[in-house]
């Protein structure tokens, strides 16, 4: 399936916006004081006679950026996209505001050093707006904070200041160009916008994931309320709603969840969510306060002397014992001399300021004590083994006992993903049934989540996966530190035979045999070396 790899990059709605406004919208030219803003770019000042006032882009990049007034050919030219230039504008076309082109006009010339007067084009076209008196919407409020881009908030402004309540395309020869191969080959890809709105519902879920799907929320409410008057074909409006159900279903899914997705640790999407079902979050909690799941989950995997138990340490406050070379950071402590000297400069100190805010002054690299114990715990962790899980899935296992053991293989694969560690399933029933699954790299969540959907019905046979591990371990490559997890909901009960046997292979190959009882109270340790019950 079509993945977003790079998600936060991502926006679902801007390719479908951009082929309405082209295809479907009518077109504009600026008028004196009209806002002009591209996507993914810049933002400025109309002023007339085909000049515009802004900061350009390759200045703020530079940090030596001042507000200059240039002709439209370079601010097309400064646009990552300059097909997709937008004009404030109203029902009839353009609108401007007068007061606004004049103070914009007093700041040309006037320094932007390092970023510290504006934080970028858009924020001095705000400045700008500030100075009109002009209040078209009584109810609006200029907020600074929440789910609105950078864009969507000078959007907010500029329609309190100068009446906008639309934003059209730059009449262009580009335009034209676009309008002419609408059907062929070049129009607009529904099919491929059906694959990423699918996508959509494969992406991990965290918070700045959530943000960004907020902001194109937002984004596309905005456009169709723009548009809604318009004539806008019906299968297009289609498409703009359903990329505003999507959006809004993944949203609700998360905040719904929130609390148990954090405490699970992430990773998971939204497909996944809906899989994982309503019992979900009641097993994650379950999971966070059950103490013995925890103590089993750290103890799983060996280092080369066994279990390595935390020994009390004194960790120095602060560490001076070498100097390892040069970053970039904030830590006054370290700072190197040459930047010191900024300060002693009007205009370099500015400079000195703007480093320090943004983390990137030279300062000394120190490696001591800290760095040596943080490799030890790394050792520690490398030291550790895969982990052979043997889930039942017989008929007793139905209900509480299958999901709880899920849970607790899905807590356990995003430790041994942390820790750089395999782990192999295997589901058993009866004598003879045995499906397997190896997770190693990529230990994706809908792969384990997938399998964990197989299931039998009859009874239960401890022998056939027991067999297995242990072949496993015995001739798989870099499992000769590896455990073995049982997770049944019964007695673990196994043949005298057979238990001498196995007796004879855990010493051979030093291991341990770890039992989780899920949903009983029956606890008997037979072959095992720990049993838990959660």
């Amino acid at each position: 399936m079509f993945k977003i790899r790079t998600s936060l990059n991502t926006h679902l709605a801007k390719p479908l916006k951009y082929y309405i406004n082209t295809v479907y919208r009518k077109k504009t030219v600026p008028e004196r004081g009209s806002i002009i803003y591209s996507d993914f770019g810049i933002s400025g000042i109309y002023v007339g006679d085909n000049r515009i006032i802004c900061i350009p882009e390759n200045d703020i990049l530079k940090n030596t950026g001042e507000v200059k007034c240039i002709t439209t050919e370079e601010f097309i030219k400064n646009s990552d996209f300059p097909e997709s230039i937008y004009i404030s504008s109203n029902e009839k076309g353009a609108v401007g505001n007068s007061e606004i082109a004049e103070k914009a006009e007093k700041y040309i010339g006037e320094k932007n050093l390092f970023g510290l007067v504006f934080k970028n084009s858009h924020g001095f076209t705000k400045k700008c707006l500030d100075f009109s008196e002009k209040d078209f919407f009584d109810e609006y409020k200029d907020i600074e904070e929440g789910y609105k881009s950078e864009t969507g908030l000078l959007k907010q402004k500029v329609k309190n200041k100068t009446g906008a309540v639309k934003w059209l395309l730059w009449e262009n020869d580009r335009n034209n160009y676009i309008n002419e191969n609408v059907g062929t080959e070049k129009g607009f890809n529904i099919s491929e916008m059906e694959k990423t709105m699918e996508s959509y519902n494969e992406v991990p879920l965290n918070e700045e994931i959530i943000l960004h799907m907020k902001r194109e929320f937002s984004e596309i409410g905005d456009f169709i309320t723009e548009v809604n008057d318009e004539k806008i074909p019906v299968h297009m409006m289609k498409i703009l709603f359903r990329i505003r159900e999507v959006l809004e279903q993944i949203i609700l899914g998360y905040e719904q969840n929130e609390n148990t997705l954090k405490g699970f640790g992430g990773d998971i999407s939204y497909r996944e969510l809906k899989e994982m079902g309503n019992d979900f979050k009641d097993i994650v909690e379950e999971m966070l306060r059950n103490r013995n799941i925890q103590d089993i989950i750290k103890k799983l995997g060996r280092g080369k002397k066994g279990i390595v138990e935390k020994k009390d340490r004194k960790i120095p406050k602060i560490n001076r014992d070498e100097i390892f070379g040069i970053q970039k950071g904030s830590n006054l402590s370290r700072i190197l001399p040459s930047e010191l000297i900024n300060l002693e400069d009007n205009q370099l100190k500015y400079l000195f300021y703007s480093k320090y805010l943004e983390n990137s002054l030279l300062t000394y690299e120190i490696k001591g004590k800290e760095e040596e114990e943080k490799k030890e715990e790394e050792k520690k962790i490398n030291s550790k083994g895969p982990i052979v899980t043997c889930i039942d899935t017989s008929g007793s296992m139905k209900g509480e006992p299958i999901l709880k053991a899920k849970a607790l293989i899905m807590a356990i694969s995003k430790i041994l993903k942390r820790e750089n560690r395999e782990l192999y399933i295997l589901l058993f029933g009866s004598k003879g049934q045995l499906q397997e699954l190896s997770v190693e790299n990529d230990n994706e969540v809908s792969k384990i989540v997938k399998f964990l959907k197989k299931s039998y019905e009859g009874g239960t046979d401890f022998e056939t996966p027991l067999k297995k591990a242990l072949e496993i371990i015995s001739k798989k490559e870099n499992y000769n530190k590896a455990d073995i997890l049982m997770i049944t909901d019964g007695v673990c009960k196994i043949s005298h035979t057979f238990k001498k046997k196995l007796k004879e292979e855990k010493n051979r190959l030093s291991l341990k045999i770890y039992t989780v009882i899920c949903g009983g109270d029956r606890v008997e340790k037979d072959f095992s070396d720990v049993v838990v019950v959660i």
